[in-house]
């Protein structure tokens, strides 16, 4: 098959019965939730893109493992030109959608790992993923990523913890496979994908060899459970007062693993923490690349929207706003530029993908998710006051108010006002809502905070060639 239609994606989930609890219940049934209408809405666009002829060329790929076309989510990216094809992707849509779920990277990753482990331990890791990899792919399967651990005392390894279920471990094994105890945070979409694929999330040392564990498994086997907030909009549609929230967003969960059983043809890791450290270096570039170009995309949307309420308020060829608009196209540029290097400077790893470059893309991300979290509140000075202030759509709509409305709130004379408010509510949504919120929180921690970025560049930037040749400049021996 492939690639599956959206109705066929909903019609799958029908068939699953996960453990969800939102809104204070448990629930049955996903597909007629109204806590997930957003987060249902988005994924059957991802589907419906890859049936869209004029999108074939971007979310459309031929795969050499199962020999059938796949799309863009399950594709494994074999060379840098098609890991570069992601990046691009992710910055074209997102510019205009906010997210195309990029998570394929984390079993990309796990590719090059698994292959390591069965290189130095004899293990049959990297065969198992790659049937995993064809499940995917022949049924057009989605996945959520658990990487992040509640990790209670930040302060202490996770074998030190007082609970020890605070990063997920095995706690028994046998013959048939293993079982997990534990949770994942930070699990978006999981109830409507059709797996959770896990993986450790930070180097361990040996005394946390039951930590190295890394799995996936239906999202409705048993004891696992999914704790789960809405996406970031109104349950019901406003098409004027929320036109991004509205259509745009994921549920988040926390996923508990209450005694799970793994069948070990599902096991991709399990013990072997001495290869934690190639799984986050691995992992760093993939995810900072993807997030570079998405953060970009997104400063894209803030400079746009910057000059176009710039230009309906009449002061767009004003130098202090004209200058302001300049800085979101010069860290836009950066961000992208640096993704690309990093995917241009990217290393072969003997499993056959390629591996970007970890200090480029970790700068790049830096500079970029700061100046995106500045530039919120540029938004805001460029567009007045009045985003947080003005009425509410219900008042626009009314008969009575919408009048004054209209005659007070107009800026040029020679654009609607109706344009104008359009705008100032898009602005509210991007900048003062729970959307906002939450666009500022994915800007700062989604893919590791800036300080994890500050310590990969240090860690990998080689400083002592830097000195070398200064010495060699003063003549010093």
């Amino acid at each position: 098959m492939g690639i599956k239609t959206s109705k066929a994606y909903l019609e799958s989930l029908k068939k699953q019965k996960p453990e969800v609890y939102i809104g204070g219940e448990r629930i049955d049934d996903v597909v007629s939730s109204k806590y997930f209408r957003i987060s249902l809405e988005e994924m059957c666009k991802f589907y419906d893109w890859a049936n869209d002829p004029e999108k074939e060329k971007d979310f459309v790929f031929w795969s050499p493992v199962i020999d059938e076309k796949v799309s863009f989510w399950t594709h494994l990216r074999r060379t840098p030109e098609e890991v570069r094809k992601i990046i691009e992707t992710l910055k074209k849509n997102n510019a205009r959608h906010f997210c195309s779920m990029c998570m394929i990277t984390g079993l990309n990753v796990l590719w090059a790992v698994t292959y390591d482990i069965d290189e130095a331990r004899g293990t049959n890791y990297h065969e198992r993923l790659k049937n995993f990899f064809m499940e995917l792919q022949k049924y057009d399967l989605r996945y959520c990523m658990g990487v992040m651990d509640p990790k209670g005392d930040r302060s202490l390894p996770p074998s030190r913890q007082s609970d020890p279920d605070l990063y997920l471990r095995v706690v028994d094994k046998d013959k048939n496979g293993i079982i997990v105890n534990g949770a994942k945070m930070h699990t978006s979409d999981a109830p409507i994908t059709h797996y959770i694929f896990t993986c450790p999330s930070g180097v361990l040392q040996e005394a946390g060899k039951d930590y190295a564990v890394s799995f996936a498994i239906p999202i409705d086997t048993k004891g696992l459970k999914f704790i789960t907030r809405p996406a970031p909009g109104p349950l019901e549609p406003k098409e004027m007062e929320s036109p991004a929230s509205s259509h745009i967003g994921f549920v988040e969960c926390l996923s508990v693993f209450d005694h799970v059983f793994i069948p070990w043809e599902r096991v991709f890791m399990c013990g072997e923490w001495e290869f934690t450290e190639n799984l986050i270096r691995y992992f760093s570039p993939y995810v900072r690349i993807c997030k570079g170009a998405c953060t970009s995309a997104r400063t894209d949307i803030l400079a746009g929207t910057a000059a176009l309420i710039a230009h309906y308020n009449g002061v767009g060829k004003a130098g202090h706003i004209r200058s302001k608009i300049t800085d979101m196209m010069i860290s836009s540029e950066i961000g992208w530029g640096c993704a690309l290097g990093a995917v241009a400077n990217s290393v072969m790893h003997p499993s056959g993908i390629p591996i970007p470059d970890v200090s480029i893309s970790n700068a790049g991300l830096y500079h970029s998710r700061l100046r995106f979290i500045e530039f919120l509140g540029t938004l805001q000075e460029i567009a007045g006051g009045i985003v947080t202030t003005m009425p509410g759509e219900t008042e626009y709509k009314n008969e009575e108010t919408r009048k004054y409305i209209e005659k007070y709130f107009k800026g040029r004379s020679d654009i609607p006002t109706e344009d104008r408010l359009r705008l100032l509510y898009f602005i509210q949504d991007l900048t003062a809502s729970r959307f906002g919120g939450y666009l500022m929180a994915s800007a700062i921690c989604a893919g590791g905070t800036p300080e994890t970025n500050r310590v990969e560049v240090a860690r990998s930037y080689d400083l002592q060639e830097k000195i070398n040749n200064v010495k060699a400049l003063c003549n010093i021996k």
